[in-house]
């Protein structure tokens, strides 16, 4: 009886669960659970419109969710793509170079998606603004200035600089020199090139955008470096000049003029003269009535140089110039002397010096100064090492004061030069020129370091080894070193590592001057283009374009060697930027460019004559040693090539395999041992083999 209860029970209870099961089945059935809320997405406003210059909107997204962002154009960015609830978001369309463009933003949530149309107007280029020569000028702030503004001007080419070669009259320190006009001012464009074209008389068009504006030497308002490519031919004029007096020329305001500067005449020391005279460095001296003078210059390569300079009195016409705070003409044409023919006119007795002090170095030279005169002088010099040609003359002239080298490392020396007159009709008959010459550089060779672009570096009589640093990325860093032959006054290699950043920037500064760490005495003076030859860099302007201060290195004289025109701006220069395209593909190169003065079939060193008359040698041939760094290459990632290039016009612009080999044939033919620093299995495996393919060859 108690077991069946039991069993009674467990039925009862199951079947109570399944009755409350469909309770609750029916209850459910008819009370629905509530829908969820949809998420939805609004913006605010439904459009926006840009210019072609590009610029940021505001836009604002309104939802009760999570939302999503996307453009469909790379040109548009928005500066949240995802978010919940309502934001301030920022649009910004990228600036259009080319047609009209449209585009959609779509935000998305789990339900709804809104879109947003972007419109940008077609890129219309303004044309370029054409400014007067004078407004031009008027840009330059005293120091180097970039002209940013899409500008041209058009002018009158009134130089004839070109080399006599190409029809010029060869009268200026460069041939890259052009000075053009347009009637009311003047300007001075200095070429990337050799200017072989624009001829005296040629109406041109000059496009101004990017380039530099800058004054070299104290001188002239100079284009410096403009690409000839950026000169355009307009048509023919003939120059006519501005008629002024010489009062008004000596104010500076008619800088790169072409002026008729009338009633003057050759003062009296220079009569019987040439145009050109070593004596004289090109300079001849011309008055007024009232004694007011100024200087012709001539070029000693000047076509006319050996030309008598006319005697008589009239009007000179000339390019107005300036040249170290100097005021000075230069011929434009060959007729420009031709009114040189009126009777000569008195204008009393004078005796004058142009300065009274002056400074030079501690190495033995000359120092040449004017004494004006045109009585009976004498002159003596207060120290027995500073000797004065002449001694004595009827009429003034240049007088040369030359001095040995100052013994002292330490200290300054001076001498007292003094001219003296007995003529009775100048006042002042004793005029007084002090001399100081500086104490004499001492060469201090700098410490060699390991670096893997050098080459093995050996003490040797009259070579010298030297090194520059530069500051980048606010790092003092190794800008190039260089192996010096002291006698012959060129660098015989110049090492550099070459790696991303260096070669943009800035741009070149052509600031040619001295190397601050090497005496004056071992460098040619490059500050004007040697006879014959361009001024070619060993590490090029390029290469250096981070900063300013690393490219004004690369203008020292010592990275500089006399190179055949059509070398330096035609095949070296493709080479040279073909390393420099090599950046991109690796880590570092290390980069060795150097020079040789003799051959094996040459052994006679050729010379040419730097501004101050010095010998420079002038190299028979050109190399580069490349070694490349790629880390997870073969060879430890190191691999090599070398180039050899004569001192010669090529044909072709083109580098071809022909002019490339291996490192180890370059060390050969120089003598040097390269990349000595780097690991002996690695330097040996770059050096003795090279694949042309992998240098784009």
């Amino acid at each position: 009886m108690h077991g069946y209860s039991n069993v009674y029970s467990m039925k009862a209870v199951r079947l109570l669960i399944c009755l409350a099961a469909m309770a609750s089945l029916l209850v459910s059935c008819h009370e629905p659970e509530p829908e969820k809320e949809p998420v939805t997405v609004s913006v605010s406003p439904s459009s926006l419109s840009f210019g072609a210059e590009g610029g940021s909107a505001a836009l604002n997204v309104s939802s009760n969710g999570l939302w999503y962002a996307r453009a469909d154009a790379s040109w548009i960015s928005v500066s949240s793509t995802s978010g919940s609830g309502a934001a301030a978001l920022q649009v910004t369309a990228s600036p259009n170079s080319g047609d009209a463009r449209t585009g959609t933003i779509t935000f998305e949530t789990s339900d709804q998606t809104a879109s947003v149309s972007v419109s940008q107007l077609m890129f219309v280029k303004a044309d370029p603004v054409q400014k007067t020569i004078r407004e031009v000028r008027a840009l330059y702030p005293g120091k180097d200035y970039t002209i940013t503004e899409d500008i041209f001007v058009e002018g009158l080419v009134i130089s004839d600089y070109r080399r006599d070669t190409d029809g010029g009259l060869n009268n200026y320190s460069s041939a890259k020199t052009i000075i053009i006009s347009d009637g009311d001012a003047g300007l001075m464009l200095y070429c990337k090139a050799d200017n072989k074209t624009f001829a005296r008389g040629q109406r041109v068009r000059v496009n101004l955008k990017d380039q530099i504006l800058s004054v070299y030497a104290e001188g002239a308002i100079q284009v410096n470096g403009l690409p000839l490519d950026n000169i355009l031919f307009l048509g023919t004029a003939t120059p006519e000049p501005k008629t002024i007096t010489v009062e008004q020329l000596l104010t500076g305001e008619y800088e790169c003029t072409y002026v008729a500067i009338k009633d003057v005449q050759v003062r009296s020391e220079y009569m019987g003269k040439t145009f050109y005279t070593a004596a004289d460095k090109g300079t001849i001296g011309f008055e007024d009535a009232s004694g007011k003078q100024f200087d012709l210059f001539t070029s000693q390569y000047a076509v006319f140089g050996a030309d008598a300079v006319p005697t008589g009195s009239g009007t000179l016409k000339g390019i107005a110039g300036k040249y170290s705070s100097r005021i000075q003409v230069t011929i434009s044409d060959k007729n420009d002397y031709a009114g040189l023919t009126g009777a000569r006119y008195d204008t009393g007795s004078y005796f004058s010096l142009k300065q009274t002090e002056a400074s030079v170095s501690g190495d033995a030279g000359s120092f040449s100064v004017l004494l004006a005169a045109n009585v009976p002088w004498k002159a003596s010099s207060s120290h027995s090492d500073f000797t004065v040609t002449p001694a004595s003359g009827q009429t003034g002239g240049v007088v040369s004061i030359a001095y040995t080298e100052n013994p002292s490392t330490s200290e300054s020396r001076s001498a007292v030069i003094t001219f003296t007159t007995e003529d009775a009709s100048v006042s002042t008959k004793e005029l007084r020129l002090t001399l100081t010459q500086q104490p004499l550089e001492a060469l201090v060779e700098c410490q060699v370091q390991p670096w893997l672009e050098l080459p093995a570096v050996k003490k040797e009589e009259g070579k010298g080894f030297f090194s520059h640093d530069m500051t980048f990325n606010d790092q003092l860093v190794r800008n190039y070193s260089f192996w010096f032959d002291l006698s012959n006054r060129v660098s015989l290699w110049v090492a550099y590592p070459l790696y991303d950043g260096l070669t943009r920037g800035t741009s070149r500064t052509d600031k040619w001057d001295y190397d601050p760490i090497v005496p004056r005495r071992y460098q040619g003076d490059a500050s004007r283009s040697y006879t014959g030859y361009d001024r070619g860099h060993q590490l090029p302007s390029a290469d250096r374009l981070c900063n300013a201060a690393a490219n004004e290195q690369t203008f020292y004289f010592t990275n500089i060697t006399p190179q055949n025109g059509n070398l330096n701006q035609g095949i070296w220069e493709t080479l040279e930027s073909q390393v420099r395209g090599l950046v991109s593909s690796c880590d570092t190169l290390y980069v060795v460019t150097g020079c040789v003065l003799t051959t094996a079939n040459d052994t006679d060193i050729q010379y040419v004559k730097d501004v101050q008359g010095r010998d420079v040698a002038v190299p028979k041939a050109y190399f580069k040693a490349v070694l490349r760094y790629k880390a997870g290459e073969a060879n430890g990632g190191y691999s090599a090539i070398g180039f050899w290039l004569e001192n010669k016009s090529y044909g072709s612009q083109v580098i071809s395999r022909s002019q490339a080999f291996s490192v180890a044939e370059i060390e050969k033919r120089t003598g040097f041992d390269f990349f000595h620093n780097l690991n002996d299995t690695y330097e040996k495996e770059a050096e003795s083999k090279y694949d042309p393919a992998a240098w784009g060859l």
